[in-house]
């Protein structure tokens, strides 16, 4: 009892303590908060099937509810959960910021703790925790800002594209106000394309070799939905491609040409050596995300001459074109 005194009385001295207590394992740092008691009037109830980083974030296209949220972490917590968004992530943020529930950095530390997590970032997050205490009680506290592993990043990109998602549903709720119904069913198959391409140029042209793949192409797939939605935007605005339809003759003729080449030199690296040139990018997964991009270009023309009919059909494939070579140059030209 004496030790975890000393131990709760070390991390409580001034930001410099953890410091001092970085020699200590993890396990011993945590022994002593892991016996802080749950206060059972927190628990509450929550629906079998909740979740609580959706109820936190307002993943669900609502707004976050931090005590439903709370109430839905505990239910995952009893029930074992181990979600790196959820239960004990979702309870370690709602008490550090005090959201719905008094503050307690005393339960937060319990809870990262508890909370499945590497060494580095259980040593990152108390340190944060102390500094709330001591030095900024301001601030906010978020799981994601204590990432060191691969795995953990992918889970946070994928959470901060869900709620960039969430964000772009209201913007694209504005842009087609005005869209006439036959417009809008050409622009559903935009969308359907758009789903398919980002998918495959996500999963195909995105070097998945580290243990920051997740990550990766998570944010290769929101740069592209972003880009959406800047030229439509920029379209409806008044802009129109910076190409005209006499470009397309040549740029056809470039995407080939590149296409061809980006294929070969995967193929040939492939044939010496698995990852030679860019990782897990494969001229069979080129060819797939070509597939899909061909899909995506006819979609995008056929509702671009619906939308806006003063651009001719060619000056549009001339500026999707100009794109995909751009994309594809960068395959190569990566890391």
């Amino acid at each position: 009892m004496d030790r975890i005194r000393l131990l709760m009385s070390l991390l409580l001295l001034s930001p410099l303590s953890l410091q001092a207590a970085g020699r200590l394992d993890v396990d011993t740092l945590c022994a002593p908060w892991l016996k802080v008691p749950v206060p059972v009037e927190d628990v509450g109830t929550a629906p079998e099937d909740c979740s609580a980083s959706a109820l936190y974030y307002g993943l669900d296209g609502t707004e976050g509810d931090p005590v439903a949220a709370r109430h839905c972490a505990y239910r995952e917590r009893a029930a074992g959960g181990r979600a790196w968004l959820g239960s004990t992530g979702v309870l370690m943020m709602v008490y550090a910021n005090g959201e719905g529930v008094p503050r307690d950095l005393a339960l937060a530390r319990r809870f990262v703790c508890e909370h499945d997590s590497a060494q580095a970032e259980v040593r990152s997050r108390l340190a944060q925790l102390q500094h709330l205490e001591t030095g900024e009680p301001s601030a906010r506290f978020d799981l994601c800002d204590h990432v060191t592993s691969g795995e953990m990043g992918g889970v946070c990109a994928g959470r901060k594209a869900g709620v960039a998602h969430q964000a772009r549903l209201g913007d694209w709720q504005a842009l087609q106000s005005d869209w006439t119904p036959a417009q809008r069913t050409a622009w559903h198959a935009v969308r359907e394309a758009a789903d398919t391409y980002f998918l495959r140029v996500s999963g195909n042209e995105i070097d998945r070799t580290g243990t920051a793949r997740n990550a990766l192409s998570t944010q290769a797939q929101d740069t592209l939905e972003m880009a959406l939605l800047e030229d439509v935007r920029h379209f409806e605005a008044g802009a129109r491609p910076g190409q005209d339809a006499q470009a397309l003759v040549v740029l056809d003729r470039d995407l080939n040409a590149v296409y061809r080449d980006v294929r070969a030199r995967l193929q040939a690296g492939a044939d010496t050596h698995p990852y030679a040139l860019a990782g897990t990018v494969s001229a069979e997964g080129v060819r797939e995300a070509q597939r899909a991009w061909l899909q995506y270009r006819d979609a995008w023309v056929h509702f671009a001459g619906a939308r806006w009919p003063d651009t001719h059909a060619d000056a549009w494939r001339a500026w999707l074109t100009d794109r995909r070579i751009a994309a594809l140059e960068a395959i190569l030209d990566g890391p």
